[in-house]
C-alpha cells in the first residue's frame, strides 16, 4: 500500500520477506520489473515497507522509494536493503522530484484510491515520461463506505479521464481477476485495474475553462449539502433553519433550483435549461415568472451552474459534464435537479440533503416530471456511502412519515398495521402493531391513486 496510513494499521502489507506479502502485491511490481527498460531510474511512490522497491532493485532497475511513513522507510531499510535503492521520506500527495534526478519511470501501485484530489500527486510524477499505476476496479469491486481508508473506486472511463486531464495517455490496460492473480494482458475486468501510460502534453483547457493543473473537483467539498427546490417540503427547510438561527447551522452549503435562488439565500444556483432558450421563452411572455427570472440570472453573481455559457451573465459556469459522466458512469439526466444530486456525488459530498424536491405535486401531468432520475442518482449516492436527509413530508423515495409520528414509515403491502423504525448501534430496529381500524376501500383506493399528492393520503 502506499503510505497513508501507520505501519501495523491493518491496511499495509508488512512482511519481512517478500514471501509473506500477498501475491496480487508483488505480483504488479513482477510485471512492472519486465515492463520498464532496462536499468530504468524508476519513482516508486508509496512505497510501503519497500517489498517493491526491492523487486525492482534485483531486476537490474534503480528505485527511489519514497513513503510518508519515517517507520515504513526504516523498516525497508533493515529489511528489504539492496545497492540499487535510494530512500526518501515524503508525502505522495506533495512529492516533488530531487532537482537534476532524471527519472525513466514511475510506478505508482495502491495510492490513487487512497486520495480526495490525486491529480496534484499524478502531476507530480510528470517527473518521469512513463506511468505504471493501478486502481480498484468499480465496476468488479464497487466502492462502499466500509472500506477503510480508501476515497473511491475507479471504472476503466473513470481512470483513463483521470491521467489523460493530468497529462498521461494510456498505452494498454490490463487487469488483476482477483487478490492471488498476476497482471493479464487482454482483460480489463478484474479486482484490479492496472494501466501502462505516456506523458503527454497537458491539455489547455478543461471542459469547465480552468487550467488543466487546477483540480477539476473542488477540495475540500461540503461534508454537507442541502438541494432546495419549490416543492411543498421546502417549508420544512425554512422552518427548520429558522428555529438553528441560520442555513449554515444546518448544512455547510445550501444549493438553489432555478429561480428558487432569488428567494432564498444560498451558495450555488443550478439552472440547467440554456439562457438562449430561456430568453426566447421570456420574449414570448415578458410578463411570466421565466422572464422575471432572466433578469434576475443576469444580475447574480454566481456561481450558476449551467449547460450553456452566454454572453451578459457574468454569474453562468459550464458544468464539467463531460467529467462528469465519465467520473460517474453515466450519462442519465433529466432535469436540473437530478444534474444537482449528480454533481454533488461528483466533488465528493458526505450528505446529500433534499427540501422541496417532491415532484409528486397536484396536476402532476402539468408539472415538470423527472422524480424518477433524482432517485437513481439517490441511489448511486447511497452506493458510494453516501448519507441522505430529506423531509419527512416529502414524495421522494416514497419516504412519507405520518405527520402525527415521524417514527412511522410507509412501507407498501403493511396497510393494516402501523410499522416504526428506530436505530439501535447503527442499525434499523422496525416494530409492526396492529391498527385499530382497517382502511376503508375509498382509503385503499386512494392510496392507489398516484394523481394526488401523498401527503394529503395520511391515514389516521
Amino acid at each position: 500500500m502506499g503510505g497513508f496510513v501507520p505501519l501495523h494499521d491493518g491496511e499495509r502489507q508488512v512482511s519481512s520477506t517478500v514471501d509473506g506479502i500477498r501475491r496480487d502485491h508483488t505480483a504488479r511490481y513482477e510485471w512492472a520489473a519486465n515492463e520498464l527498460p532496462s536499468g530504468s531510474r524508476v519513482i516508486d511512490l508509496a512505497s510501503g515497507v519497500g517489498y517493491g522497491s526491492y523487486i525492482l532493485a534485483k531486476a537490474g532497475h534503480f528505485p527511489l522509494a519514497v513513503d510518508n511513513s519515517a517507520e515504513a522507510i526504516a523498516f525497508a531499510g533493515i529489511h528489504y536493503k539492496h545497492q540499487n535503492i535510494d530512500r526518501l521520506v515524503a508525502d505522495a500527495r506533495a512529492f516533488s522530484a530531487p532537482v537534476g534526478t532524471k527519472f525513466d519511470a514511475a510506478v505508482c501501485f495502491e495510492t490513487i484510491e487512497h486520495l480526495q484530489d490525486p491529480a496534484p500527486l499524478l502531476l507530480s510524477l510528470r517527473a518521469a515520461p512513463l506511468l505504471l499505476a493501478s486502481v480498484p476496479n468499480e465496476t468488479a469491486f464497487p466502492y462502499h463506505s466500509g472500506i477503510a481508508f480508501h476515497f473511491r473506486h475507479y471504472t476503466r472511463a473513470e481512470f483513463e479521464s483521470l491521467l489523460a486531464r493530468t497529462g498521461w495517455r494510456v498505452l494498454e490496460f490490463l487487469s488483476q481477476e482477483g487478490k492471488e492473480s498476476d497482471v493479464e494482458r487482454g482483460t480489463a475486468n478484474g479486482h484490479t485495474l492496472v494501466a501502462k501510460a505516456e506523458r503527454v502534453a497537458l491539455p489547455e483547457k478543461t471542459v469547465t475553462g480552468v487550467s488543466a493543473f487546477a483540480p477539476q473537483r473542488p477540495l475540500p467539498a461540503p461534508d454537507h449539502v442541502v438541494i432546495l427546490g419549490l416543492g411543498p417540503s421546502i417549508h420544512t427547510y425554512t422552518d427548520h433553519v429558522m428555529r438553528l438561527g441560520g442555513r449554515h447551522r444546518f448544512a455547510d452549503e445550501a444549493w438553489a433550483i432555478n429561480a428558487l435562488g432569488n428567494v432564498l439565500q444560498c451558495d450555488r444556483v443550478f439552472h440547467m435549461d440554456q439562457v438562449e432558450v430561456q430568453e426566447i421563452r421570456a420574449a414570448a411572455r415578458p410578463d411570466s415568472n421565466i422572464a422575471v427570472m432572466v433578469e434576475w440570472l443576469k444580475r447574480h453573481p454566481g456561481p450558476i451552474y449551467t449547460s450553456i455559457k452566454k454572453e451578459g451573465y457574468p454569474g453562468l459556469v459550464e458544468l464539467p459534464i463531460e467529467d462528469m459522466i465519465n467520473t460517474l458512469g453515466f450519462a442519465y439526466f433529466n432535469g436540473t435537479a437530478a444534474y444537482a444530486v449528480a454533481y454533488a456525488i461528483y466533488i465528493g459530498v458526505k450528505k446529500i440533503s433534499l427540501f422541496g424536491i417532491d415532484f409528486t405535486l397536484p396536476n402532476a401531468h402539468h408539472a415538470e416530471q423527472g422524480r424518477a432520475c433524482v432517485e437513481f442518482w439517490l441511489g448511486v449516492a447511497v452506493a458510494r456511502g453516501i448519507e441522505l436527509g430529506m423531509s419527512e413530508k416529502t414524495s421522494l423515495m416514497d419516504t412519507i412519515h405520518d405527520p402525527k409520528d415521524d417514527n412511522e414509515i410507509r412501507l407498501y403491502g403493511y396497510d393494516t398495521v402501523k410499522v416504526t423504525v428506530e436505530r439501535v448501534n447503527g442499525s434499523a430496529r422496525l416494530s409492526f402493531k396492529e391498527r385499530e381500524a382497517k382502511p376503508t376501500a375509498d382509503e385503499i383506493e386512494a392510496l392507489y391513486d398516484h394523481g394526488k399528492h401523498p401527503n394529503a393520503l395520511v391515514r389516521s
